[in-house]
């Protein structure tokens, strides 16, 4: 009976053992915080586009549901034909510019769901600053367009009244 239990005794324990040894092997996920941003009215189009691209892929989390294979259009590839984001923008909505659609997309990201996708987006005026925000639409911008986003835009909008935007 003490050899049978040994026994079962060596199993579960090189079972603990092989399983600990597979889960730390794993990469761990880690989250940034996003970049604290100020801008001033002579921002160049270039500061707000890589800006935006280190928010993108990291602090912003936004490639965690705009990545391949994900709950939300992948805006980095051509996403069902249309191209990427920045060439398919301005096509978006009868009437309004690439600027305005994504700058509207990331602040009520209801106003424009895309088909075959769920209302998942919240406000990300939420989590990101005005600075930040206006960051990510350059970026987006930048993938297949041309960046427009002045320091202007930044100064004529603000915070939504009550709101809490992260600062970092």
């Amino acid at each position: 009976m003490l050899l049978e239990n040994l026994k079962i005794f060596a199993v579960v324990l090189g079972s603990l053992g092989t399983f600990t040894l597979v889960a730390n092997s794993i990469p761990q996920v880690q989250s940034e915080v996003p970049l604290e941003l100020s801008f001033g009215a002579d921002v160049s189009p270039e500061e707000l586009m890589f800006s935006g691209e280190a928010l993108y892929n990291g602090g912003g989390n936004c490639i965690s549901c705009h990545g391949t294979g994900t709950r939300a259009p992948n805006l980095l590839t051509d996403h069902a034909g249309t191209g990427v984001i920045g060439a398919r923008c301005g096509n978006r909505v009868a009437g309004e510019d690439c600027k305005a659609y994504l700058y509207a997309s990331l602040t009520d990201p209801n106003a424009f769901i895309v088909e075959g996708f769920d209302p998942i987006m919240t406000d990300m005026r939420i989590q990101l600053s005005n600075e930040q925000i206006w960051a990510l639409v350059a970026y987006l911008e930048s993938l297949g367009g041309e960046v427009t986003v002045t320091g202007e835009d930044i100064m004529a909008t603000g915070e939504a009244p009550g709101t809490a935007a992260a600062s970092g």
